[in-house]
């Protein structure tokens, strides 16, 4: 996982900074044990080493400068300081490589006598595993906080262990006086170190200009931005790296009656969403603007299966069948339509919650009923489904009024009561409060005002 935060930069900071003295201390190693044992391979060896603290002071310099907080000259704070950190790693590496390569030409021809040979064999043993534990423990600070400099000054450690380790046989054949090995795979070393110096510097120099991060990334994004119910559509994805993070924009397509608010809290989600499944996202800007269709589903409540005659029913929970009408917005003519029954008309309760989650899995973009339940209502909103009011007794009228926008988008549930509660209604009113205790006795004896009613009634 990776943090970002200060402590991360901290992290690669202090790992930077260990990279430096080790390989300050290490060169300073190598050169006096090899300007005492008469050995130049070990001296350049230490040369080396000793530009390998100029890239960790570079990797540590970069570090530093990309914990500034943010300014008005540099709104995107100072991340790519470690970019360009990265670069002068590379240069390093060039230099290093290219020093290696001459050493090795120039031992082709010559055959130095050691001294002191048991030293330096020893000095070139222990620099080659300090540098191979230094190499893992950058490689791993680098990948957690996502460093550039760090991993290249890793990989860069992994060219130091086998020159560390090209010093040690070049030392020991030329103890026992075999030529040209010690210049050969010196030669073939370097060449290794300059391919890695070109990977580092061309990754470096994309960042720099703003290079997309993988496809990988891209596809994560997408698969988020494809699986969030509140857009419609999406386009112009842009993902840039700076530094050890990530910036990314994209413009969402959301339904035009949809509010400012949900506008906002959809875009959150979405933004939200992509940062827990990619933890180097620093920014991801979400750009809303109405989504424009040349189609569009509409679910009509109706009660008997005639196509495009049938009779609009009053009660939505309850209707019969649902009718789904494909509209062609530019031509404002009907593309197809199909009927399905609607299952839950016979459900004792939450029957309009019921159809509401029914007709939402048809992928409708609309609704038009007459009246709606407050649960049905905001379930349908939720799935981004707009209400319309009926203006109109045939599924034809009906389509004919939305396709001239003539219908009134709801944006509430409506308050109209359906038949059978009105008639429950005018029922208890006109009852009489003596008949509704007479009847509360007769029920059990249980009236409204106590176990068995009121006491004057006893």
């Amino acid at each position: 996982m990776i943090l970002k935060n200060k402590n991360s930069f901290k992290e690669g900071e202090r790992a930077a900074g260990l990279g430096i003295l080790v390989s300050l201390l290490l060169s300073l190693a190598k050169a006096i044990i090899g300007y005492v044992a008469g050995s130049i391979v070990l001296i350049t060896d230490a040369v080396h080493s000793g530009a390998d603290s100029i890239t960790s002071f570079a990797s540590w310099f970069g570090l530093k400068i990309a914990q500034k907080k943010p300014t008005e000259k540099f709104p995107y704070g100072y991340y790519k300081a470690e970019n360009l950190a990265t670069l002068i790693v590379s240069v390093f590496i060039f230099y290093a490589s290219i020093n290696l390569m001459i050493e090795g030409y120039s031992k082709l021809f010559t055959l130095p006598v050691l001294e002191r040979p048991y030293e330096a064999l020893a000095i070139a043993l222990v620099s080659s595993a300090i540098s191979y534990l230094l190499s893992r423990y950058m490689k791993q600070v680098g990948e957690k906080i996502n460093s550039q400099s760090l991993i290249a000054n890793a990989q860069e450690r992994r060219v130091d262990i086998l020159s560390s380790m090209i010093v040690f046989v070049a030392i020991l054949l030329t103890f026992y006086n075999i030529p040209y090995v010690e210049g050969v795979v010196t030669i073939l070393i370097s060449l290794l170190a300059l391919k890695v110096g070109f990977d580092v510097a061309k990754d470096s120099v994309f960042a720099l200009m703003d290079v997309s991060p993988s496809k990988d990334i891209e596809k994560k994004i997408v698969g988020v931005l494809n699986g969030n119910k509140g857009i419609e559509s999406f386009d112009n994805l842009k993902l840039r790296k700076s530094g050890p993070l990530i910036f990314g924009e994209v413009n969402v397509k959301i339904r035009k009656s949809v509010d400012v608010k949900r506008a906002h809290e959809i875009a959150d989600s979405i933004e939200n969403k992509v940062k827990s499944e990619l933890n180097e996202i620093e920014s991801f800007t979400i750009h809303v603007e109405p989504y424009k269709t040349e189609k569009e589903k509409i679910a009509i409540p109706i009660r008997t299966k005639k196509g495009l005659d049938s009779a609009v029913m009053n009660h939505f929970g309850r209707a019969n069948y649902f009718i789904f009408v494909v509209l062609n917005k530019k031509t404002n003519k009907i593309e197809s339509n199909y009927i399905k029954e609607n299952p839950y008309k016979k459900e004792a309760v939450r029957a309009g919650f019921k159809a509401a989650d029914f007709i939402t899995k048809e992928k409708i973009d609309a609704l038009v009923t007459h009246e709606l339940g407050g649960i049905s209502f905001h379930t349908l909103r939720n799935n981004l489904v707009d209400v319309y009011k009926v203006e109109g007794k045939t599924v034809n009228k009906v389509v004919e009024n939305y396709a001239k926008d003539k219908l009134k988008l709801l944006k509430g549930p409506t308050k109209e009561l359906g038949e059978l509660s009105k008639t429950k209604i005018g029922q208890a009113k006109e009852e009489k409060p003596s008949e509704r205790g007479i009847r509360g006795r007769r029920g059990g004896g249980r009236g409204r005002f106590g176990r068995r009613g009121p006491r004057w009634k006893r």
